[in-house]
C-alpha cells in the first residue's frame, strides 16, 4: 500500500507535520521580523533597546537605535523642556554641553508624537 493511502500516516501528517509547515512559512515571510507586533508591541521593542550614551556626559550623547524615532526632548526634572532635535540618526551626537550639571530625561517620540521611551541622562 503506497504511503500515502495509509490512514493513520494522514492524521499524522495533519496532525502534526501541516502546523509545523505553516509556523515555517510565517517564520520565513517575515513573522518573526516583527511585522505581526501591534503599535504597543512595537513601542516596548523599541524601548528594550534604545540607550542614551555615554551617562553620565558632559557635552553631547547618542542613542543607540533610531528605529521609528521622530523626535527626542530633553526636559529637567522640573519638566521644563530644555532641548529639542528632529534630525534623528543612531549615529548623530546630541549636544547638551550648554545645559547646567543635573539630572535630565530624555524623551522619544514617534512620528505620531507618542512617547516611545524615557531615559535618564546626567549631566557633569
Amino acid at each position: 500500500m503506497p504511503v500515502n493511502e495509509n490512514p493513520n500516516y494522514n492524521k499524522h501528517y495533519m496532525k502534526h507535520i501541516l502546523p509545523l509547515v505553516f509556523l515555517l512559512f510565517f517564520a520565513i515571510s517575515g513573522f518573526s521580523q516583527g511585522s505581526w507586533l501591534d503599535d504597543s508591541d512595537k513601542k516596548e521593542a523599541i524601548s528594550l533597546r534604545v540607550q542614551v550614551f555615554p551617562n553620565p556626559t558632559t557635552s553631547h550623547f547618542g542613542i543607540t537605535e533610531d528605529l521609528g524615532i521622530q523626535k527626542i526632548i530633553v526636559f529637567n526634572l522640573v519638566g521644563r523642556k530644555m532641548k529639542e532635535y528632529t534630525d534623528i540618526a543612531k549615529d548623530k551626537r546630541f549636544f547638551v554641553g550648554d545645559l547646567p550639571k543635573g539630572m535630565y530625561l530624555v524623551q522619544m517620540l514617534d512620528t505620531k508624537g507618542q512617547i516611545l521611551t524615557t531615559r535618564r541622562i546626567s549631566k557633569r
